[in-house]
């Protein structure tokens, strides 16, 4: 029988877990099936077997690491540490070698994985998709042009107060390929705010995709080749500059380059330099010299936190810290603010029958809270919880964080309080 192959430090994780069970409450999918091989726990377990060789690596260990959302509660609940995301990832990157299909179970994937690549190809296709989705189409194409985003809130342009005399902190600004395509005007309202808060933002054109879906996928080759293209675009910046972006998933890829890159000589050291200097939007923000002045519209709020925005990038406070201080608008803090919502990269694609029963916890959730306002963080949330919105007929709009705060934004700023 063929051993899993798996790294050294894959192993070490695999070996620093000790079956405690800490994990269990804090998996959506164990919570949905009380299933312990749809537990952090179990498909660890079988992991470990699959690398000694005690069982088959095939379709059986596959179907459990499929079913995994990838949300990494588990590694924040784990009082040992275990970095569980790793061993999930070069785990799912073995069964693609073996059989693609072991990883990507929606014809569509690929399609999309490709996509990402080549963003005006990609932008073209979600409008043509937006377009006819209420249209016959092929039931392959139907799933995905069913999670693609309505109408975006319409922003006025806003006077930009005067730069501060100091120098100011220098943000690259990293666009990501399904917030470029499909939340544009979210992007323009992050950068908007940016620059209003004191940064100096830079905006570079025909960027790169993070390799977060692929690396998600198994297609870990294609993930080192993204990140060693936008290693390539930060090589030469100063030291001091952040790296900021307004999708969670994304910001935590970004942040483990070190990780991914690590037995590559010239490029591992390139990605160790920046790991540090990845910022989420709502961080940064909180971050910068100056505080845009809010004011609500007397709404209730709820946030989508990204789960790899909390687990990840351990960034998930500075957004709660934020919409807790919007003056006229009341912040609801619903149960499932942090657990995932189901979207988790290409997963309600592949999944779509476990992604619809964990969204549906959380659109009762914001039903019951009688949210006007869902705000996200990430791209994939977006498109998770807007169509969970539409499905279940509610007034509730979703709004990503950028496009809420530019909303709220008086168009004044304060000095913030050091």
């Amino acid at each position: 029988m063929e051993r899993l192959s798996l790294s050294d430090g894959a192993v070490f994780e695999l070996e620093h877990c000790n079956k405690c069970g800490f994990c269990l409450p804090a998996c959506p999918t164990y919570q949905e099936t009380g299933s312990e091989v749809a537990s952090p726990r179990g498909r660890l377990s079988l992991v470990e077997a699959a690398w000694r060789g005690e069982i088959e690596a095939g379709q059986g260990l596959a179907d459990a690491l499929s079913l995994c959302l990838g949300c990494r509660a588990c590694e924040s609940a784990c009082p040992s540490g275990v970095r569980y995301g790793r061993v999930l990832e070069e785990a799912r990157a073995a069964l693609y070698h073996r059989r693609p299909a072991f990883t990507v179970r929606h014809e569509t994937v690929p399609m999309l994985l490709d996509l990402v690549r080549q963003r005006r190809r990609f932008r073209r296709l979600v409008r043509l998709g937006q377009w006819g989705r209420s249209l016959p189409m092929p039931r392959r194409f139907k799933a995905a042009a069913a999670l693609l985003p309505g109408p975006r809130p319409r922003l006025a342009p806003k006077p930009m107060p005067p730069a501060p005399s100091a120098p100011r902190p220098r943000i690259w600004f990293f666009t990501t390929c399904v917030m470029d395509t499909a939340y544009r005007e979210a992007n323009d309202a992050a950068v908007a705010l940016l620059r209003a808060a004191g940064a100096e933002v830079i905006v570079e054109p025909d960027q790169g995709c993070c390799g977060a879906l692929h690396a998600h996928s198994g297609r870990e080759e294609e993930a080192r080749a993204m990140a060693r293209a936008n290693l390539a675009r930060w090589r030469h910046l100063p030291d001091d500059t952040w790296i900021v972006l307004h999708a969670g998933g994304c910001g935590a890829m970004l942040a483990e380059y070190d990780y991914l890159l690590r037995d590559d000589p010239e490029w591992g050291p390139v990605a160790a330099r920046w790991a540090g200097r990845v910022k989420d939007f709502a961080t940064a923000l909180a971050d910068l010299p100056r505080r845009p002045v809010y004011a609500g519209k007397g709404e209730r709020v709820a946030l989508q936190n990204s789960c790899h925005l909390v687990n990840g990038l351990r960034q998930g406070g500075a957004p709660v810290e934020i919409l807790q201080n919007v003056p006229g608008d009341t912040f609801v803090p619903v149960p499932g603010q942090d657990r995932c919502c189901g979207s988790a990269g290409v997963y309600n694609l592949n999944e779509p029958g476990m992604a619809q029963r964990i969204l549906e916890r959380h659109v009762d959730e914001v039903r019951t809270e009688r949210v006007d306002v869902w705000i996200v963080n990430n791209p994939g949330c977006g498109l998770q919880c807007e169509a969970g919105v539409r499905q279940a007929q509610l007034p509730t709009r979703v709004w990503h964080l950028a496009e809420y705060l530019y909303d709220r934004w008086t168009g004044e700023v304060t000095e913030a309080a050091r």
